[in-house]
């Protein structure tokens, strides 16, 4: 099994636009939790960045990150497809790359990968928005301690082959092979698998994944996907 740790910040001063690449060693904050700001005359229960007064509330410097990170935790696909415009607007708040949210502890590049899951999301949009992340330091290797989760598990978890790529490439050798305790030390293959997620299973594969890593809970899962997989 591999260790579960979290590695160190990658050193560099690059700019990406108007965003400093993280220094080595930057203090990470955890911000507390808020709930998501909306309308005071808003008809619907979610956050919509399309709406004009939503898209005010998203542009104004008073709206916290905090809250920001509230409208990431919303699970809908007009939250989700526009991960980078949100993003972006978290971070010109001096949101630090691997600054967590307070109540999932995810950084911006795990809300990225989840954003990216079919059906809600845009990958194509969480992939791009990802290798801004990258480029400014974001730890590909970074956990949620609530979840154990790295990056890679929730793009495995949400069968984004997309995303799978994006953190791989910016990812250690080895590192497709690293394992979730909350998935009873499974690696990504064995999350994608259980989830029956065929296209992260694949681009896993592809990229180098071992299928002999067993852990008995998930090889029956395993066997099932990739023989489903075949038939289809």
């Amino acid at each position: 099994m591999t260790k579960e740790d979290v590695s160190e910040p990658a050193e560099g001063d690059a700019v990406l636009g108007c965003f400093t690449r993280n220094a080595p060693h930057q203090r990470v904050v955890i911000h507390q939790v808020a709930s998501a700001p909306r309308p005071s005359d808003c008809e619907f229960s979610f956050f919509d960045p399309s709406e004009p007064q939503c898209r005010e509330i998203l542009q104004d410097p008073n709206t916290t990150i905090p809250e920001l990170f509230a409208v990431l935790r919303q699970w809908v696909p007009q939250v989700q497809k526009n991960i980078d415009v949100i993003g972006i607007e978290i971070l010109k708040r001096g949101c630090g790359v691997n600054d967590r949210d307070g109540l999932t502890d995810m950084s911006l590049l795990h809300y990225c990968c989840k954003a990216g899951a079919p059906g809600i999301g845009d990958a194509e949009t969480a992939a791009s928005f990802a290798r801004q992340l990258l480029a400014l330091g974001a730890d590909p290797n970074l956990r949620s301690r609530w979840t154990n989760m790295r990056a890679l598990h929730y793009a495995a978890y949400f069968d984004v082959p997309q995303l799978v790529g994006v953190v791989l490439q910016a990812s250690q050798p080895g590192e497709v092979d690293a394992t979730c305790s909350d998935f009873e030390f499974g690696t990504a293959l064995h999350i994608a698998a259980s989830n029956l997620c065929t296209s992260a299973v694949k681009r896993l594969l592809e990229l180098g994944a071992n299928p002999a890593f067993r852990v008995w809970f998930f090889f029956l899962s395993f066997l099932f996907c990739i023989i489903t997989h075949q038939q289809t």
